[in-house]
């Protein structure tokens, strides 16, 4: 809770902020405008989507359906029916 991490001090919060980012394989864009590749990729995958572009329409919402992914988007498969 918000008492433990008050007694732990400032250092420890930049060593966990630190760790999440690595523990997420990502780190933020700092001169690119809009999220980066990486970021969108790990974004999905938080939010249960497999973490690959739809080949058809680009967004990173594809899910497993069976041995395909389908996407949340757009509805298109990847080689299956």
């Amino acid at each position: 809770g918000g008492v433990v991490h008050a007694l732990r001090g400032a250092t420890a919060l930049k060593v966990e902020e630190k760790d999440a980012s690595v523990a997420l394989g990502f780190s933020l864009p700092s001169s690119e405008v809009g999220p980066s590749i990486a970021y969108r990729r790990t974004e999905a995958k938080l939010k249960g989507y497999v973490g690959e572009a739809c080949p058809e329409c680009a967004n990173f919402t594809l899910v497993r359906n069976g041995t395909c992914m389908k996407c949340d988007t757009c509805g298109s498969t990847t080689g299956c029916s």
